[in-house]
C-alpha cells in the first residue's frame, strides 16, 4: 500500500464526495505516510471549512427588493439610445480619425503641386539619348505611329550594359 499514495485520489475528487470504504482505505494508509497524512488532513479542512462557509445564510437588507425594483422600472422608463447613436459612441474616435486621415492626405496629394517640376523634365528628356534604355522604357510613350517594338528595347537594353562591361 506505500507505492499508492492517496494524493492523487485526493486531487481527483472532492472530499466530501469519497466513500465512507474510500475514507477507511486512506484512514489506514495515512498511518505509514507522512506526505499522504498532510494531504489528507488538509482536504478534510478544507472540506470541513467549505461545509460550513455554505451553510451560512446572510440577511437581505429590508429595502433591497425595493431598490432592485426601483432600478428596474429606471431601466425599463428610460428611453433607449437609438442604434446610429450607440454606434456612434462605440466608434466615434475610430471614425474621425479616419475621416481627419483622408483630409490630410487629399490635401498632401493636391498642395503638394511643385512648379519647378515641369520645367525639370524637358532639360532631363533632352539630356538623354533618344536610344538610351531610360528613355526608352520610362520616357516613350506608345502613341507614335512608329513605336518602339519590345524586341528593339530589349536589345537597346543589352547593348547598353555590354558597353559599360557588365
Amino acid at each position: 500500500m506505500r507505492d499508492n499514495h492517496i494524493i492523487t485520489t485526493l486531487d481527483e475528487k472532492p472530499f466530501s464526495r469519497l466513500s465512507e470504504g474510500d475514507i477507511a482505505v486512506m484512514k489506514a494508509h495515512v498511518a505509514g505516510c507522512t506526505d499522504c497524512l498532510r494531504a489528507f488532513e488538509a482536504a478534510q479542512t478544507s472540506a470541513s471549512l467549505i461545509s460550513a462557509r455554505a451553510s451560512e445564510t446572510v440577511d437581505v437588507s429590508p429595502f433591497f427588493k425595493t431598490r432592485v425594483m426601483a432600478a428596474i422600472r429606471e431601466r425599463q422608463l428610460s428611453p433607449e439610445l437609438p442604434a446610429l447613436a450607440r454606434m456612434w459612441k462605440a466608434a466615434g474616435a475610430l471614425v474621425s480619425m479616419m475621416a481627419a486621415m483622408v483630409v490630410i492626405l487629399i490635401g498632401l496629394t493636391v498642395f503638394n503641386y511643385n512648379p519647378n517640376s515641369e520645367m525639370q523634365v524637358p532639360e532631363i528628356a533632352s539630356s538623354q539619348s533618344i536610344y538610351s534604355p531610360e528613355y526608352v522604357v520610362l520616357e516613350r510613350s506608345d502613341v507614335d505611329g512608329d513605336a518602339i517594338a519590345y524586341d528593339q528595347v530589349l536589345g537597346t537594353i543589352y547593348d547598353s550594359e555590354d558597353d559599360d562591361g557588365n
